[in-house]
């Protein structure tokens, strides 16, 4: 059976025939990466297919000389397309920007072995074992599952996430983040009302199936025929609707920094190395060491984000800001842009899962943004929450949807209580997801009548 095998070599080697290519007054920056993944497609009769996706690395090329800089967008370069990137690059370097300053301090202390490498594990996902687990898989989910509900599908699934950074200067950098992740799919009782939810961990052991049942029960409960409308002021949210609220604030903050604080009842904190984490890495595409560190803390108060061209919540000037590791590339704009590892809320003494649930409570199963490009302009958020009564966790009936909207600091000030997280999600930005408690007093909400 065909496994995901490292090829960080050929991105080293790319890397080094761009340095072997340059001019002597030329200095340069390359930054590769490549996300692989094998896919186990199992269905509700046990039937099974195997994809894989193993795709050629890309990133860019960072090209320096007289003090400025040109990038260069590298689409899954070879060794012999390298020396013709530069050659395409150099008539158009009128059109580069002044080089920013490669001397600034590093907030984080590298991670980097002394060959040069880092990862998640070493151990590998036997998927031959994994394929002969599915049926037990299946009914595991199942067993959180309310009667009528049934699990049409499971995916199982191996990702392999590399990345290369190599620069005039001899730094030589390489990360491995490997993990496993677990998709089911649910159906309700006439076979509507499909749904699906993610777990992820560095292993399939790690991940426990009965949970992600219970939160599918939810959701598909939540994406039903819509009931009365929710009448209260405490909702809590299913681990993959904390992940999509995480990643849509975060996503604010980082173009629109919080201006007012108020004290939280958790701190907002991006763990970059975390190896749990989706997004686990030890240098950004700057070759910045990557670390763990508040993006908010519990006094409201954002911490700096700093690349070599971008400060965020910085009140010093840009040139003296410790670089913190959170540049990543964005080939559409051809600019490293700010962005965020693996982000996640600090758990609040005494909070569990089990405590969350207890009792009837309205549990948000899906949190989507409405109209994120226009609120995000001004720093604002509108969400539309899909909700099931629950009672001890057992999903009873849909609520009308919600929608809910307000300044990021007024969603995450209404955060009452957080529990250990249950997984990170996978995204751009990966979040990390955990049964969490909002006082909707604190932002505005009004029922959306379908």
């Amino acid at each position: 059976m065909k496994v995901l095998n490292r090829r960080a070599d050929q991105a080293i080697a790319v890397a080094e025939t761009v340095q072997a290519a340059l001019h002597p007054t030329e200095s340069a920056a390359t930054f590769l990466e490549r996300s692989a993944r094998r896919r186990l497609v199992c269905d509700a009769s046990g039937k099974k297919q195997l994809l894989v996706e193993d795709p050629a690395f890309s990133g860019f090329v960072r090209l320096e000389r007289d003090g400025r800089e040109l990038y260069l967008n590298a689409g899954q370069p070879t060794v012999p397309t390298a020396a013709r990137l530069l050659a395409t690059g150099r008539p158009l370097f009128s059109l580069g920007s002044p080089a920013a300053d490669g001397g600034r301090p590093h907030a984080h202390p590298s991670r980097q072995t002394a060959q040069g490498d880092w990862h998640t594990t070493r151990d590998r996902l036997d998927m031959s074992a994994a394929a002969s687990r599915t049926g037990a898989l299946m009914e595991a989910v199942g067993e959180g599952l309310r009667p009528g509900q049934a699990v049409a599908g499971l995916h199982v699934s191996d990702i392999l996430r590399e990345a290369v950074f190599l620069d005039s200067g001899g730094a030589r950098l390489e990360d491995q983040c490997y993990g496993v992740e677990l998709t089911a799919v649910v159906v309700g009782e006439d076979g509507s009302h499909m749904v699906s939810a993610t777990r992820y961990a560095t292993a399939l052991d790690d991940i426990d199936p009965v949970e992600l049942g219970r939160e599918l029960s939810v959701l598909q409960t939540a994406m039903g025929a819509a009931g009365q409308p929710f009448t209260g002021t405490r909702v809590v949210l299913t681990p993959s609707a904390t992940a999509q609220l995480l990643r849509a604030l975060v996503n604010t903050i980082l173009l629109n920094p919080l201006a007012h604080p108020v004290p939280l009842a958790a701190s907002l904190l991006d763990e970059g190395p975390c190896a749990a984490g989706y997004g686990a890495r030890t240098f950004d595409c700057e070759g910045t060491p990557t670390g763990s560190a508040e993006l908010v803390g519990r006094d409201g108060r954002q911490r700096p984000v700093a690349t070599r061209k971008t400060a965020l919540a910085d009140d010093g000037p840009l040139a003296a800001a410790p670089l913190t590791g959170h540049a990543w590339w964005n080939p559409l704009k051809n600019f490293p842009q700010p962005t965020a590892g693996n982000v996640r809320m600090t758990p609040t003494a005494g909070t569990t899962a089990r405590g969350l649930l207890a009792g009837e409570r309205c549990v948000v199963a899906d949190a989507r943004t409405l109209g994120v490009e226009e609120f995000r302009s001004g720093g604002q958020l509108a969400f539309r929450l899909l909700a099931a009564r629950t009672v001890d966790g057992v999903p009873q009936e849909a609520y009308a949807p919600l929608s809910v909207e307000g300044p990021a600091i007024d969603f995450l000030s209404s955060v009452t209580a957080v529990g250990d997280d249950v997984s990170y999600f996978p995204g751009q930005i990966s979040a990390g997801g955990a049964y969490l408690e909002m006082d909707l007093t604190r932002i505005t909400s009004k029922a959306v009548r379908s």
